[in-house]
């Protein structure tokens, strides 16, 4: 009754303005939710007997803990979960999401996901620079890690599983160049 009622107000109110046809606008204009509910009547708020009745137990528990299990889960939001326990893991001090340990640990498990999609879809090339992008970004915050904290580096490359490589680089590019 409030939907009809809504429609009718908005047919009213545009039949008095110029231009295309008031049936033409009602139909362009009802599609807006904040245009139809401008017009919709008032209608009375449900009651409710017990204001308890929220508050309880679910019947089903079992079913709660299924629904909010991790398998359930997208994708997006798996990895997002991912990467709170990373960063819970890595974390120098409560709520730690910027410093180095932490920054490497996501960034690793961020290199470990995109990975994975590289191996499905191996010609997508604008992923591949992503990728390329978060590699070199994790190199220079390790190899800042090694010059400020080397005891924190080893103990991330450990808890990590990765190599150094501090060495090639340096017998690669100079001793200048690896410590950059």
């Amino acid at each position: 009754m409030a939907l009809l009622e809504g429609f009718q107000a908005v047919y009213r109110h545009l039949s008095c303005q110029p231009g295309l046809s008031a049936q033409h606008q009602a139909a362009r204009l009802i599609g807006s939710s904040a245009v139809l509910a401008r017009y919709r009547a008032p209608m009375a708020t449900p009651q409710v007997d017990d204001p308890d009745a929220w508050t309880e137990a679910p019947e089903h528990p079992e079913l709660v803990d299924k629904f909010w299990d991790p398998e359930c889960m997208s994708s997006a939001e798996q990895r997002k979960l991912g990467l709170q326990q990373i960063r819970q893991a890595f974390q120098r001090r409560e709520g730690d999401c910027g410093s180095s340990e932490v920054q490497v640990a996501a960034l690793t498990g961020k290199i470990k996901a995109m990975a994975d999609h590289m191996r499905v879809h191996r010609k997508d090339y604008h992923s591949r620079r992503g990728l390329e992008a978060m590699l070199n970004r994790r190199k220079s915050l390790l190899q800042y890690l090694r010059r400020k904290d080397f005891d924190a580096y080893a103990i991330v490359l450990s808890r990590l599983g990765l190599r150094d490589n501090y060495m090639k680089l340096e017998r690669a590019y100079g001793k200048s160049r690896a410590t950059k």
